[in-house]
């Protein structure tokens, strides 16, 4: 069940966020995060933008936030997404329920649009945005290294 993301929440969010520095190029990241680092990450958002997680048994399975796409007032209408699933929660829909939520959220909260990068050649990843009527709007070639290899970041956006 998707319910609001709150501090508490923390922990579960940095394992989840650690299994893809340490394992996948999904996240641009080599940092590991502890629950304190993940809360840090998260107070600019609590409260002042959508963020949800995904909830069975009393586990946090996923989440996704919107967050400042760019400091500048002119862009305050413009938000980024970030949604990440625990490892056996992927291929069962839960992403794309997640998403479509916090779309939605976006939409009754004032973005106008949103944008969100996607490592070059996560297809599955691709595949879901254009599914939820994402338009890839460019590519920033190479502008991550992780695990010996350069990557690029896809940007994909959508107008509410």
């Amino acid at each position: 069940m998707i319910r609001k993301g709150i501090f508490d929440d923390a922990a579960a969010i940095a394992e989840i966020f650690n299994y893809y520095v340490q394992t996948s190029t999904v996240i641009f990241s080599n940092t590991l995060l502890s629950a304190d680092d993940m809360k840090q990450k998260l107070a600019p958002i609590v409260g002042q933008f959508p963020f949800y997680v995904w909830e069975e048994d009393g586990k946090v399975l996923g989440y996704c936030y919107a967050h400042k796409f760019h400091p500048d007032p002119v862009y305050a209408e413009t938000w980024e997404l970030t949604a990440y699933l625990d490892k056996n929660a992927t291929g069962k829909g839960i992403g794309t329920k997640l998403l479509r939520f916090l779309i939605e959220q976006c939409r009754l909260a004032g973005a106008h649009t949103l944008v969100t990068f996607v490592t070059g050649g996560n297809e599955p990843c691709e595949r879901m945005m254009t599914s939820l009527g994402f338009v890839q709007t460019g590519i920033i070639r190479q502008s991550g290294h992780k695990f010996n290899q350069y990557l690029d970041d896809v940007i994909y956006q959508l107008l509410l």
